[in-house]
């Protein structure tokens, strides 16, 4: 039983749709690909394989799974041709052939436009699953070729390890003097730091157990899983910072509608009504609106790789309050 609400009500219309003989060619998963979306790939997986284990489908022979390499954090053109061409095969088992594109989002260009030829016309009997929680980062021509289905968790994020950390940080802005925005400015970061940390030995221990299982002991990461871990540490410290900043701009948001009394309470934060309306007490509008810009401004900064400690102070500029 999925652990989520939504993809098991996803799936339960899968279900129906593989029964009548209507199983799409291609769905786009929005959820995430740790989590949700992973889970939801599993189960709809398990419609033509006859299989629910998830080991087994991590391994089955007519499914290839992928996902971003090395620390360009790219799905570059090569691995969606090595997939078309998996795909366009003969079923080991005379049955389904199956692809699932893991962080699809971080497909470039071109593989995109490759991969395009094949969702307009797909082999007899394929399915190709892309998962993603940005899905507007994907080309329209590819949304508009794949079935789409939401099985986004609510409430992403809620017992992240840096929540507690972020939230007190927003709930007592820094003085507008230059050593509490640097020490506020440090805080933040630290976060995004130890993250790196722990998920380069999470991965690596991840891997070596499953070469183990394979292999047997005494068995050594290859350079092409070294890669695929390099990419999944690169790929988790992205979702964390994309988390941070949803969760700062939602904090901002709710200072914007309390400041221009949109809102009696808070939308996204209730339980910080206190601090929320403090923060927007005599605030312009044009004032709280920059505070929610800002953040906009740091993630494209962040998606362009310019460093933490570069644009992050930006955001304590905004936030501080007068000393």
């Amino acid at each position: 039983m999925p652990s989520s609400r939504k993809v098991e009500a996803a799936l339960e219309n899968f279900r129906r749709a593989f029964a009548a003989g209507r199983m799409p060619h291609a769905v786009l998963a929005a959820g995430h690909p740790r989590g949700a979306g992973a889970e939801f790939a599993e189960g709809l997986l398990a419609l033509p394989f006859g299989s629910a284990a998830a080991a087994r489908l991590r391994q089955h022979a007519d499914v290839r799974w992928i996902e971003p390499e090395g620390k360009a954090r790219q799905i570059r053109v090569d691995g969606i041709r090595e997939l078309i061409g998996f795909i366009g095969l003969t079923s080991y088992e005379g049955g389904w052939k199956a692809g699932v594109i893991l962080f699809a989002d971080r497909l470039n260009e071109s593989a995109q436009n490759i991969l395009l030829k094949t969702l307009e016309e797909p082999p007899p009997n394929s399915l190709l699953v892309l998962v993603t929680d940005a899905p507007a980062a994907l080309l329209p021509t590819i949304r508009s070729r794949a079935q789409f289905v939401d099985v986004e968790e609510d409430g992403a994020g809620a017992g992240a390890p840096w929540r507690a950390t972020v939230l007190e940080l927003l709930r007592h802005p820094p003085a507008r003097r230059a050593t509490e925005m640097i020490a506020w400015t440090d805080r933040l970061t630290a976060p995004l730091r130890s993250l790196e940390e722990l998920a380069a030995a999470e991965e690596t221990a991840r891997e070596e157990e499953a070469a183990r299982a394979r292999d047997g002991d005494g068995a050594e990461l290859t350079k092409a899983t070294k890669g695929l871990v390099d990419g999944r540490v690169a790929a988790r410290v992205k979702e964390m910072r994309a988390e941070i900043l949803r969760t700062i701009q939602l904090w901002q948001r709710d200072v914007l509608a309390l400041a221009v009394q949109a809102e009696t309470r808070p939308a996204y934060f209730p339980d910080d009504a206190d601090a929320l309306a403090a923060q927007a007490a005599g605030l312009a509008f044009a004032e709280a609106a920059k505070r929610v810009a800002v953040v906009d401004e740091v993630r494209e900064l962040m998606e362009h790789n310019v460093r933490d400690e570069v644009v992050l102070p930006r955001l304590a500029r905004a936030f501080s309050r007068p000393g």
